[in-house]
């Protein structure tokens, strides 16, 4: 986008419970601003152009597309989204129904720290939790009976947005795009088809192959089509042929040489080998 502007487009299918500090005055200690437990349909459009606080929401069902300065991503469930402040933002409703759980925090030198190291979207299996605890919030009265509630969320808040999270959601991400390939090992898979899964950048994926596997992805995406090649040449009859298009080679010429060269032997070699 080439200008930002402030836009509130919300249908009148939508639903938002607003917590708000006049009516749950623990939640200023917390410095935050505004919260909310959101149910959406139909239109939903909402982006700021200077936003002063910090916004983070988890996503508990649904998708929506979010726009920022490093461009455009599609975000589902189970994805914690993070907007620093001063850093124009759009986000637009994709799914015929969407929940979530969102926040807007103060600008203090605590969620500066964590909002800004953060990317923009990170895996998070805490969504749904935080979700039924604000939600009890919005309803109970009592500031006593919502007191271990408020600790709660408040721990939640800081786990999901601290460096152990960030670790833990790379972990779980870069799983994720593994077991992805390993469904799609003949698919013709490059950097940038990895990173969109993943929602980074090609050269942060590298680094993470880098540190995890001490491979480039392109080099891990070989070693597992090796490994598959393998399985099947020690557990079926299929042919040889038919493995290499299994494991994303057309040419069986090409499949050869870059088993031989990672395994040791050809596949033929390797076949016989392995049913002694």
């Amino acid at each position: 986008m080439t200008e930002w502007l402030d836009v509130l487009e919300i249908g009148p299918e939508c639903n938002e419970r607003f917590v708000e500090c006049n009516k749950v005055p623990e939640l200023e200690k917390l410095e935050i601003k505004l919260c909310g437990v959101s149910f959406l349909s139909g239109k939903y459009c909402v982006g700021r152009a200077d936003p002063m606080c910090h916004t983070i929401f988890y996503v508990v069902d649904g998708s929506l597309e979010l726009h920022t300065e490093k461009g455009r991503q599609t975000i589902d469930k189970g994805h914690l989204v993070t907007l620093p402040a001063h850093k124009p933002f759009l986000i637009e409703l994709q799914s015929e129904n969407f929940s979530m759980v969102w926040f807007d925090l103060n600008d203090c030198l605590h969620w500066r720290t964590l909002c800004e190291n953060r990317p923009s979207v990170a895996l998070c299996e805490s969504g749904r939790q935080i979700f039924h605890i604000l939600s009890f919030i919005y309803y109970e009265r009592s500031s006593r009976l919502r007191q271990s509630s408020v600790k709660q969320l408040e721990y939640y808040l800081d786990e999901t947005l601290g460096a152990e999270s960030l670790v833990a959601s790379e972990h779980q991400k870069l799983a994720q795009l593994i077991r992805d390939i390993e469904k799609k090992l003949h698919f013709n898979w490059t950097v940038e088809d990895m990173s969109k899964i993943i929602h980074y950048s090609s050269p942060h994926l590298y680094r993470l192959f880098q540190k995890h596997f001490t491979r480039s992805p392109i080099q891990h995406l070989i070693f597992l089509r090796m490994e598959r090649a393998k399985y099947l040449l020690k557990n079926t009859t299929w042919s040889i042929e038919q493995i290499a298009e299994q494991v994303g080679y057309k040419d069986v010429f090409n499949f050869s040489k870059r088993f031989k060269k990672s395994i040791g032997s050809p596949p033929g070699a390797f076949r016989k080998t392995e049913l002694i």
